[in-house]
């Protein structure tokens, strides 16, 4: 009995003890998975850790490009008109009409512009009719599309008007009846969702001015000047000649004049302006042609406008923009570069070697008797010759204006009335002069001006604001 409650005793502790072990090795298996569990949780979190760094660390570059972004915001949105600033367009287009010389017939407006949306962007539409060549029409198409609110022509229609009746005529063109559709967008700031607060936003604002400039300039505006016809004929009417236009406006051989009379004057300004750029031109003489230029172009530019509608043969029209406006145009340019390099200068006054040679030329012109010559060479330039006392060309300014003097008194000496009828000579005493009926003797004062200083039997020698000049006889 012993025995066997020994061997009993002794399974019992041997089933326990391979119970234990089994359950332990379970425990193993499961701690086991458990940590490769945890493990693979803990790759997941770092992984998750690095993400939010890698967002973290790009959080002070978004904060410069959303302060960069918001600062030139308006820059951006200055294109698109608020709700009131759409009457101010409208406005503006009866404006663009007056310039173009269109005829609008019907506006109507489209889309929401009161402020209530809740759209940062709003689109506005307006329908718009009008009657026009096409010159009319382009040149108010190119008005609108260069306006500094953004406007689109996002459709368009034309009734071609090509009848030929002279009374259906502008200029010598067909008017066209023509719908336009104009579209454009509102901004509104304050709709759309709260902005996101920046710590610090003055400070850092301050820190990027540079860079908000630099992107200021990036954004472009672009525009497209029109030049007009230039001489292209109206793609919406026959291009055949038609009978029932003859006797309509100028003939041709009248428009050949006209064409010939604009493209020698516009040469001769041309000619002028190439003068200008030569090294030998002197200063005088530059002067003389930039003031020609100016009056030239203002003449030309008075009845410019009226006269290009008298040209309407369509290769005369060709001959008219090659010939006349475009080296007009160009013209223009160069002489409005020329003032703006005037204007960059900083000293107003001649250059020392300029006012040297500005005497020598008074000079000569003075010895040659070319008084007018040498009084409008130093009329011509007298502005630039003010100089202060201290400046080491006030001599020079000093004496061009001695010659000046000296010419302008011997032009007035020259025009005074003075008949001398004869003169006697007495070597032992004074002799005299019958002067417009009077008798003056050497030192008599014929004026308050003039006196006679010395009469010989071939001249009489005065003095005429104190200076000597000579009457012969």
């Amino acid at each position: 009995m012993a025995n066997w409650s020994q061997k009993k005793l002794l399974s019992v502790i041997g089933g326990g003890a391979v119970s234990i072990c089994l359950a332990a090795g379970g425990g193993v298996y499961w701690a086991s998975d458990l940590v490769t569990q945890i493990e693979a949780d803990i790759g997941q979190k770092q992984e998750s850790i690095a993400a939010a760094d890698a967002k973290i660390a790009k959080v002070p570059g978004l904060e410069q490009d959303v302060i960069i972004l918001r600062e030139n915001l308006d820059e951006y949105v200055k294109i698109l008109p608020d709700s009131k600033e759409l009457t101010a367009f409208v406005r503006m287009v009866y404006q663009f009409e007056k310039q173009s010389g269109i005829k609008s017939t019907q506006m109507l407006g489209r889309g929401r512009s009161d402020g209530k949306t809740t759209d940062r962007f709003t689109q506005i539409a307006f329908n718009y009719e009008m009657t026009a060549t096409l010159w009319q029409c382009l040149k108010f198409i190119n008005l609108i599309e260069s306006y500094q609110r953004f406007v689109s022509i996002a459709d368009f229609s034309i009734t071609s008007g090509g009848s030929g009746r002279a009374e259906d005529l502008i200029d010598g063109s067909a008017v066209h009846t023509i719908k336009l559709t104009l579209q454009t967008y509102t901004y509104s700031a304050k709709a759309g969702g709260k902005e996101v607060a920046i710590p610090d936003y003055d400070n850092k604002k301050t820190a990027l001015r540079e860079e908000i400039w630099k992107r200021m300039q990036q954004i472009p505006i672009e525009k497209y000047e029109h030049h007009g016809q230039q001489g292209r004929r109206d793609i919406l009417v026959d291009p055949r000649s038609r009978g029932d236009l003859e006797g309509v406006g100028p003939t041709q051989e009248e428009q050949r004049k006209l064409l010939e009379k604009y493209s020698t004057d516009v040469a001769k300004l041309n000619d002028a302006y190439v003068r200008t750029q030569k090294n030998d031109t002197t200063l005088f003489e530059l002067l003389s042609l930039r003031k020609s230029l100016t009056e030239g172009l203002e003449h030309l530019e008075a009845s410019l406008d009226k006269d290009a509608g008298r040209i309407t043969y369509s290769p005369y029209k060709l001959l008219w923009a090659n010939q006349v406006v475009k080296p007009l145009d160009l013209l223009r340019k160069q002489m409005a570069d020329l003032a703006k390099e005037d204007l960059e200068k900083e000293d107003p006054c001649l250059p020392a070697k300029d006012m040297q040679q500005l005497v020598a030329d008074l000079e000569a012109d003075c010895k040659s008797g070319l008084l007018e010559q040498a009084k409008t060479r130093y009329e011509t330039v007298a502005t630039r010759l003010e100089v202060p006392a201290s400046d080491p060309r006030h001599a020079l300014a000093v004496a061009a204006k001695g010659w000046h003097v000296k010419a302008s008194t011997a032009i007035d000496f020259k025009g005074l009335d003075l008949n001398v009828q004869g003169v006697v000579v007495n070597k032992g005493g004074k002799s005299g002069v019958l002067l417009n009926g009077e008798v003056y003797e050497e030192g008599d004062y014929v004026s308050d001006e003039l006196l006679v200083k010395l009469v010989e039997e071939e001249q009489i020698w005065f003095v005429f604001r104190g200076l000597t000049l000579v009457r012969t006889m």
